[in-house]
């Protein structure tokens, strides 16, 4: 009989305690930073698949001899702890049972700023759900106003793609503001090649709530969005340029983008069972705490129910908290549903590489993995205009697979998958707390009710 656990999960690798009663944040030094993207291996072994799909059918456990790939292992679910009870859930679990969990990290990134490889700044400028957009809303923002208009570009990056698109639609000046020395030089000599007229656009290297701009400007182009919406620090680069870089900040109109949401969803994943099974180390993560930060198109990541917003502000809100304890206005609540498992299942058949094994072994598989509660998955996006007809998703419409810069954060809720089933409901609130020179630190709070 599988139930849901009557305690509160503590994840082993946190040591934290969040006393939400009295609204406190748990101390940040003892908070993990977050694992890098997780690109996992495709070998394949058909042979280690069928075996494994017979020790799930039997609910036994595999031998301590094998040696078995990522993929291989996150077929035993572990062995028997999760599937086993899965397969029978809707029948065995009493429907009061609820299960609470917790999970609490400090971003890698600082409200000082983010260092990022030349790699991080192509995938940017590559991003076809994200550049072309950008630009399009600076050409919209600009247009009939050519030669009147001046712009701040903030983090301009090596390629200063967003400066050059300003000057380009007709800015009369354009501030292209970035901090490393070096990636400001490459915003210097790419700008001369892109051929922009000299004096038209200035790159200025520091923080920006360090440099003086020695004017006023009409619109602010900032694209300082973390993966985690607030995580690079935007709040206190926000309300700094509002006090001095903007002649109207209250104006929505001076600002691309104009308002930015981020994304959650309860979500299952198939690699959360190896690192169940045997470690965050063995299943490839670089750490052994915080969040697992995925590509948007990884497809061992399926979304419970249809995502909702978490965090969600405006540029324009001269209100922003630089600094301080941040709450959501509401708990979220999901539903797991029908659809959404079925077609989660038929993912996984297709993503998870059953080579060699019966579609009837494979669709039992995918189904339990696909009926399991690994975390909360949170994403990006933007809305870079009034009408909301230019808008940056990170992944795409109802938060499918799609190519993006950004990741998908996904603070594991549990040490191992909880199997979920049919109407089961899932709330999720959380907190952040903002420092004006420290790393944003975040907490996450799910509570699943099996109705």
């Amino acid at each position: 009989m599988m139930m849901l656990p009557a305690r509160l999960y503590t994840i082993k690798q946190r040591h934290v305690s969040i006393p939400r009663s009295t609204g406190e944040f748990p101390s940040v030094a003892a908070l993990p930073r977050p694992s890098h993207t997780y690109r996992p291996s495709t070998a394949k072994s058909a042979h280690l698949r069928r075996r494994v799909v017979e020790i799930v059918s039997r609910s036994d456990s595999p031998p301590s001899h094998v040696s078995m790939g990522r993929r291989e292992v996150l077929s035993l679910a572990p062995a028997g702890l999760i599937l086993a009870g899965a397969r029978s859930a809707s029948a065995a679990v009493n429907p009061s049972k609820v299960a609470e969990f917790d999970a609490a990290w400090v971003t890698e990134a600082t409200s000082a700023g983010t260092e990022f490889a030349i790699e991080s700044y192509e995938s940017m400028r590559d991003d076809a759900s994200r550049t072309p957009k950008f630009v399009e809303a600076i050409q919209q923002r600009l247009k009939g106003k050519e030669g009147r208009l001046s712009v701040v570009d903030i983090g301009t990056g090596p390629f200063a793609i967003l400066a050059i698109a300003a000057a380009n639609a007709g800015a009369r000046k354009v501030y292209a503001i970035e901090a490393d020395p070096v990636v400001a030089q490459l915003a210097r000599e790419a700008i001369v090649k892109a051929g922009v007229p000299n004096g038209t656009i200035e790159v200025l290297q520091g923080y920006s709530t360090d440099v003086t701009l020695p004017e006023k400007v009409d619109l602010l182009v900032a694209e300082v969005i973390g993966s985690v919406a607030t995580e690079e620090g935007v709040y206190r680069t926000l309300r700094d340029a509002q006090d001095r870089f903007l002649l109207t900040p209250s104006n929505a109109a001076s600002y691309i983008p104009q308002r930015v949401q981020t994304m959650v969803a309860p979500a299952a994943y198939a690699f959360h069972y190896m690192i169940a099974a045997e470690g965050r180390k063995a299943a490839g993560l670089l750490s052994d705490d915080g969040p697992i930060r995925l590509n948007c198109q990884d497809t061992t990541l399926a979304l419970l129910d249809e995502p909702q917003i978490y965090e969600d502000f405006r540029y324009n809100d001269l209100t922003l908290p630089s600094a301080g304890l941040w709450n959501p206005k509401n708990t979220l609540t999901f539903t797991v549903s029908s659809k959404k498992l079925a077609e989660n299942t038929q993912m996984y058949i297709s993503s998870l590489g059953f080579d060699g094994v019966p579609r009837s072994d494979a669709k039992l598989v995918s189904q339990s993995v696909a009926s399991g509660f690994s975390g909360v998955a949170m994403w990006p996006r933007l809305i870079l205009d009034a009408d909301e007809k230019l808008v940056v998703e990170a992944r795409g419409p109802r938060g499918l697979a799609q190519k993006s810069h950004w990741q998908t954060v996904l603070p594991l809720m549990a040490p191992a998958p909880v199997p979920v089933v049919v109407g089961d409901t899932i709330d999720v609130s959380g907190s952040a707390l903002f420092d004006q020179s420290k790393p944003a630190a975040y907490t996450l709070h799910a509570k699943l009710t099996r109705n």
